[in-house]
């Protein structure tokens, strides 16, 4: 069985794509796995007879492939770009290791828990391996980058991340021909990052804060202006 991930052999290596990897790991350890893979609508047209026919045809991959069954797939059409975005839930590190999409790239991971403090770490990258391998160098195929970011609800302490935004705690690993990532490291603590948590919380919850909030602006509005009405109506 070929190790390269079946989720993006088809898409990932047409030219001009480009793949975003984002992974948010809660203070629960649940896991939360979302890919936005990113296409050129001109090459997307010359591979099929039309754009909706090519989103159409690599959506029922994802549906009728068994290891992505549990996926939620989305296409999303622009003007130059299209986008594929396949979202999943794991309820821990171990059950996101045992995952398909994750062995699609990596052949395993090793987590070590030490007091108050998980180090994770990967294998060799299996997906820039096949990439690397003859039965891919066609002149056809080739990915512009790989882009690995992964939200922490807990503070890291060490890791081998390219870059780092600390304001929302992610850390990004950018694979490419260039910059070539055998394996990713991190470790982290128990200590939570609630500013973390809270905005992420805002804006899961955005909608019905706004429906509430202008509920809450209306009915003291409302009671500001019956107030008024009664006490002018006791002065005459």
């Amino acid at each position: 069985m070929k190790r390269i991930l079946v989720l993006l052999v088809s898409i990932l290596l047409l030219t001009g794509c480009s793949v975003k990897y984002d992974i948010t790991i809660t203070d629960k350890e649940q896991i939360k796995e979302e890919i936005t893979i990113t296409v050129d609508n001109k090459t997307a047209i010359e591979k099929s007879n039309s754009l909706d026919e090519y989103l159409d045809y690599y959506s029922n991959i994802y549906a009728d492939n068994q290891g992505y069954g549990e996926f939620n797939v989305k296409t999303k059409k622009g003007k130059e770009f299209s986008k594929f975005i396949v979202k999943n839930t794991y309820g821990s590190l171990t059950d996101y290791t045992s995952s398909f999409s994750f062995r699609s790239m990596f052949n395993k991971a090793v987590i070590e828990r030490v007091g108050n403090y998980v180090t994770f770490t990967t294998s060799e990258n299996e997906y820039l391996k096949a990439l690397n391998s003859a039965e891919y160098l066609d002149e056809e195929f080739f990915y512009e980058d790989f882009i690995i970011n992964i939200k922490f609800y807990n503070k890291v302490v060490n890791h081998n991340a390219d870059y780092v935004d600390e304001k929302n705690n992610i850390y990004t690993w950018e694979v490419t021909k260039n910059n070539p990532k055998d394996f990713i490291t991190f470790k982290y603590s128990k200590e939570k990052r609630y500013d973390v948590i809270f905005k992420d919380w805002v804006m899961v919850n955005l909608l019905p804060i706004i429906i509430i909030g202008a509920f809450l602006i209306f009915a003291i509005c409302f009671g500001i202006y019956i107030a008024i009405v009664r006490k002018n109506n006791d002065r005459i």
